[in-house]
């Protein structure tokens, strides 16, 4: 556990990141890694000079951050950087109004940093998938999934009018630990919802288990198998050997994270905060390598603009 939450230390990172050039040559690195092709004749190779990528063939040149979330930004690289450390070394996440404090920025502008970063974020555990063959010989693991619901406004009590549906799943390896996760936002517990779900983020093969809610059958389908447990109300067991524990645990441990930081989650911009949530707790055992991750993310990323987040 201990070597678990030894993350990247303020001065550490100020060492590695602390500077503009530092931070170009890891995102020109982490962006040669995922490809720059050109977007005139898509060709794969070109040169780096400066901030500025031209094309070997067409003679093509545009920007190392564009088609990425950094496209356009007039923000340095540095603040970016800053802002990646600060939103991926802390457990329970920060808020926008706490990024625009620390690194000295608007709210709007900390907002807008924030969303794009989630939303490199989100689109990289798009491609998590879970219960699949480990690179060892060990057992593959065995799959748990919920329902839960998000958002709303806490004076409308414990139904779930004005709240979100979020499917929630995790691996439970055979000592009980919790593996990889994954979560994403639904428009109703269908099982329609579920056969898409299944098909993004379960490995062919492998075993669900979940309560019993009727959609869940649809895990069972398309070469999966799954398990039901008739869980009834009240609070989960609380046990490690208990049904379902590592994704109660998962529910738990969103809904403190969400809870402390956010007062009110909109359900337009809901789905990257689970995504967020996700790619921080996939990463949870190599905390020193979360900033040069998540550059990766932002190398990968699709392009998002701000008539698109505000429209």
């Amino acid at each position: 556990m201990r070597a678990i939450m030894k993350g990247l230390t303020d001065v550490e990172f100020e060492r590695l990141y602390g500077m503009e050039d530092q931070c170009l040559a890891a995102l020109v690195a982490a962006r040669q890694r995922e490809g720059m092709p050109c977007p005139r004749c898509a060709n794969l190779k070109s040169y780096v000079y400066g901030r500025r990528v031209g094309c070997t063939r067409c003679g093509r040149r545009w920007s190392v951050t564009a088609g990425t979330v950094m496209a356009d930004t007039k923000l340095p690289l540095a603040t970016w950087f800053r802002a990646m450390h600060l939103m991926s070394s802390t457990k329970q996440a920060i808020s926008a109004v706490e990024l625009g404090r620390r690194l000295g920025l608007s709210y709007e502008t900390a907002w807008y940093l924030h969303k794009r970063l989630r939303h490199a974020m989100t689109e990289r555990t798009e491609r998590c998938s879970l219960g699949g063959a480990g690179d060892d010989d060990a057992a593959p693991p065995g799959v748990e999934a919920d329902d839960v619901y998000l958002g709303g406004e806490r004076n409308e009590g414990s139904g779930t009018e004005g709240k979100t549906c979020v499917i929630v799943a995790c691996e439970r390896h055979g000592d009980g630990r919790m593996g990889h996760v994954a979560m994403r936002v639904v428009s109703a517990f269908s099982s329609e919802a579920v056969a898409a779900f299944r098909d993004a983020h379960i490995a062919a093969g492998a075993a669900v288990h979940t309560d019993g809610l009727r959609a869940f059958n649809a895990f069972g389908e398309a070469g999966r198998t799954h398990v039901a447990t008739l869980t009834g109300g009240g609070r989960p067991e609380r046990e490690r050997s208990a049904p379902l524990f590592a994704v109660n645990t998962l529910v738990a441990n969103l809904s403190t994270a969400l809870k402390a930081t956010h007062k009110r989650l909109s359900p337009k911009h809901l789905p990257d905060y689970p995504g967020a949530f996700c790619w921080t707790t996939n990463r949870r055992r190599n905390m020193r390598g979360m900033v040069n991750a998540l550059c990766r993310a932002v190398a990968a990323s699709s392009r998002l603009t701000r008539k698109g987040v505000y429209a």
